[in-house]
C-alpha cells in the first residue's frame, strides 16, 4: 500500500525540518488560542489586582478618616476648655497645647483660632489641616491626602430663672428629713447663684404643704378675693392647670382661714392654721440674694397635708411672662435687684433658661376649705370685748334661735355653761348692747374648728337647742375640695404644660411612696431628670441638678 506521503513532492531534509517547526509552532498557538482551561486563572489574577488596588485605596481612606476624627476630637475638647469663662490661659496657647499633647504637631502650622468674648460670654473657634502620604493611592498617582477639623464652643451665662418647689408637709418632719432637705437646698442655691453676676440667675422658692403661702409681699401683688385678709393662700379650679399663667389682674379665690386641728377653747389666735400666716413658708420670687434665700430655707419646718399640684402651679407661674408685672413691682419695692427687670423672660428668648425643680417625700392628699356656710359672711357668735385690748376677758354668746323680732332670739352665753339654765340662755347676748356680731373670718381666726364646735355647740346640743348634725358640722367645719387622685391629674397637666414651653423640669422623690414616685416620674422632663433618693442622697441629687443647670449654660 502506497501512503499519501509517497505521492507528495519530496523536499530537501533541511527545508523539511524548518517547515515542520513552523507547522508545530502555529499549531501550538492555535491550540492555545482555542483552549479555555486557563481563562479563569487569568480573570482571577486580574480581579485580585483590582481588589488589591481598591482595598489599598480603602486602607488609605480609613487611615485618613481616623486621623481626621482624632484631630476633630482634639479640637472639640480644646475649644470647649478655652471657652470656659473661668479659664485664665490664652485660647491660642491652650488649643496648641492640646494638639501637641495629642502628637498632632503637624497641624500647628495650619491652625486658625478665633476668640469673641464679652461680659458674660466667650466664643472660641478653631480650624486645622493635616496632610498624609498615601500608601496605595500613589500607584494611581495620588501622593497625599488631607484631613480637616473645625470646632466652635461657647460658654454664655444665660438669664437663668429657677423655681425651687419644696415639700414642707408633715411627713417631712420625721427621720431628719427636713434637716436633709434644708442642707440640700442651701447647697443648691450656693451652686447656682454666682455672686459675681448679680441678677443673671434668679431663684424663686415655693414651699408647699396642703397650701402655698403667698406671704405679705406677693399677696399685695396678686388679686386675692376679700373674704378675709388674715392669710394669703389661693385655690384653683381644675381648668387653671391647663394654663402656665397666673395673672396678677385676675381675682384669685382666697382660701378660708381655719385650723382643723386645735381643740383648745381658750385660744385668741389659731395656732395651726391650714394656710400659714405671715412670712413663714411663703414664696420668695426671683431673688439673686444668696443670703436671703439661705435664711428662708433655714426657717422652713414641716406640717400639714401635701398638695404638689399647688406648689408646681405657682412654680411654673413664676416662670411665665405673666408674672413680669409682679417682678417689676418687687424691683420697685427694693425686694428684687434691678438686673432682673424683664423677668420672667419670654419662652423663646435665646438667652433664657427656665428650670423647675420639684421634690416631695409623699403623695398628693386631700385638700380642704371651710364649708360654704362658714367660708364667708357673718357668724352667729357675738363678742363683748369689754372695751379693752385684753382678749382673755372677752365674753361670747351663740345665737341658737333666730326668732322673728330681735327681742325673741335666744343666746347661749358660753361663760355660763356650767351655771343655771336661765343664766345660760337669754334673749340678749352676754354684754347686751356692748356685744357685736363676729364675722366667720374672725371666729375661725381665733378658734380651731374642733374648739369652735366644742365651745359653742356641745352644750346647746346636750340641752336640745341645736341638732347633732349642727354640732358635727361645726366641729368639722371644713370640707374636701380636691382629692388626692384629682390633684395627681392636675399635677400631670401643669407639668405637661411646663414641658411644652421648654421649661426643664427636674423631679426628686425623697423616700416617697410609689404614688409620689410615679407622680415625680410623670412630671420630670425625662427619666434622666428624675431622682429617687433616700437620706442624705437628696444633697447628691440637688448638686447633680445644679451641675446640670451650669452645663446647660453651654451651647456648642
Amino acid at each position: 500500500m502506497i501512503g499519501l506521503s509517497n505521492l507528495l513532492p519530496r523536499l530537501p531534509v533541511g527545508k523539511r525540518k524548518k517547515s515542520l517547526l513552523r507547522s508545530s509552532a502555529a499549531t501550538s498557538i492555535y491550540r492555545y488560542a482555542r483552549e479555555t482551561d486557563g481563562n479563569m486563572s487569568f480573570l482571577a489574577m486580574l480581579g485580585a489586582f483590582i481588589m488589591m488596588v481598591y482595598g489599598g485605596i480603602g486602607i488609605d481612606m480609613i487611615h485618613t478618616e481616623l486621623e481626621r476624627a482624632r484631630l476633630q476630637g482634639t479640637l472639640d475638647r480644646a475649644v470647649l476648655a478655652a471657652a470656659d469663662l473661668e479659664q485664665q490661659l490664652d485660647a491660642t496657647t491652650l488649643v496648641e497645647d492640646y494638639l501637641t499633647k495629642m502628637k498632632l504637631e503637624d497641624a500647628l502650622a495650619t491652625v486658625e483660632i478665633s476668640v469673641d468674648e464679652g461680659l458674660n460670654y466667650r466664643t472660641v473657634s478653631a480650624e486645622a489641616l493635616r496632610t498624609f502620604p498615601t500608601n496605595f493611592l500613589k500607584l494611581l498617582g495620588v501622593s497625599d491626602l488631607q484631613a480637616a477639623g473645625s470646632s466652635e464652643a461657647e460658654e454664655r451665662i444665660s438669664n437663668i430663672e429657677i423655681s425651687l418647689i419644696l415639700d414642707i408637709s408633715g411627713s417631712m418632719g420625721s427621720d431628719y428629713k427636713i434637716e436633709n432637705l434644708r442642707a440640700a437646698a442651701i447647697e443648691f442655691v450656693q451652686a447656682v447663684i454666682d455672686t459675681n453676676d448679680t441678677g443673671l440667675t434668679t431663684v424663686s422658692i415655693i414651699p408647699y404643704n396642703a397650701t402655698v403661702n403667698l406671704g405679705p409681699a406677693l399677696s399685695e401683688l396678686y388679686a386675692l378675693s376679700d373674704e378675709h385678709d388674715i392669710s394669703a393662700c389661693a385655690i384653683f379650679p381644675d381648668s387653671a392647670f391647663y394654663s402656665r399663667a397666673i395673672s396678677p389682674n385676675d381675682t384669685l379665690q382666697r382660701l378660708a382661714h381655719f385650723d382643723p386641728y386645735t381643740m383648745d377653747q381658750n385660744t385668741t389666735v389659731t395656732p395651726a392654721s391650714w394656710c400659714p400666716v405671715g412670712e413663714y413658708g411663703s414664696i420668695i420670687a426671683h431673688s439673686s440674694d444668696e443670703a436671703e434665700l439661705i435664711s428662708h430655707i433655714e426657717s422652713l419646718g414641716a406640717g400639714g397635708n401635701t398638695a404638689i399640684d399647688l406648689g408646681m402651679k405657682w412654680g411654673v407661674a413664676l416662670l411665665d411672662p405673666s408674672a413680669r408685672p409682679v417682678v417689676n413691682a418687687l424691683i420697685a419695692d427694693g425686694k428684687v435687684v434691678s438686673e432682673a427687670a424683664g423677668r420672667p423672660m419670654d419662652y423663646d428668648a435665646v438667652d433664657a433658661l427656665k428650670i423647675a425643680v420639684v421634690m416631695t417625700d409623699g403623695m398628693n392628699t386631700t385638700q380642704y376649705d371651710l364649708a360654704p356656710e362658714y367660708a364667708s359672711g357673718m357668724s352667729n357668735i357675738w363678742i363683748d370685748d369689754r372695751g379693752d385690748n385684753d382678749p382673755t376677758n372677752d365674753r361670747f354668746s351663740h345665737r341658737v334661735r333666730d326668732n322673728s323680732g330681735s327681742s325673741n332670739d335666744v343666746y347661749f352665753r358660753e361663760r355660763f355653761e356650767n351655771s343655771d339654765w336661765n343664766d345660760r340662755y337669754r334673749t340678749s347676748p352676754d354684754g347686751g348692747s356692748d356685744a357685736r356680731r363676729m364675722s366667720n373670718a374672725e371666729v375661725f381666726a381665733r378658734w380651731g374648728t374642733r374648739a369652735f364646735g366644742q365651745k359653742f355647740f356641745r352644750k346647746p346640743y346636750q340641752d336640745g337647742w341645736v341638732s347633732y348634725s349642727d354640732y358635727y358640722n361645726a366641729y368639722y367645719a371644713y370640707e374636701p375640695i380636691v382629692s388626692g387622685s384629682e390633684a395627681d391629674a392636675r399635677l400631670s397637666t401643669i407639668c405637661s404644660e411646663a414641658r411644652n414651653a421648654d421649661i426643664t423640669v427636674f423631679a426628686v422623690g425623697f423616700e416617697a411612696p410609689e404614688e409620689g414616685q410615679a407622680a415625680m416620674r410623670d412630671c420630670a422632663s425625662s427619666p434622666a431628670h428624675y431622682f429617687p433618693v433616700e437620706g442624705i442622697e437628696i444633697s447628691d441629687a440637688f448638686m447633680s441638678i445644679a451641675r446640670t443647670i451650669n452645663q446647660l449654660r453651654l451651647t456648642q
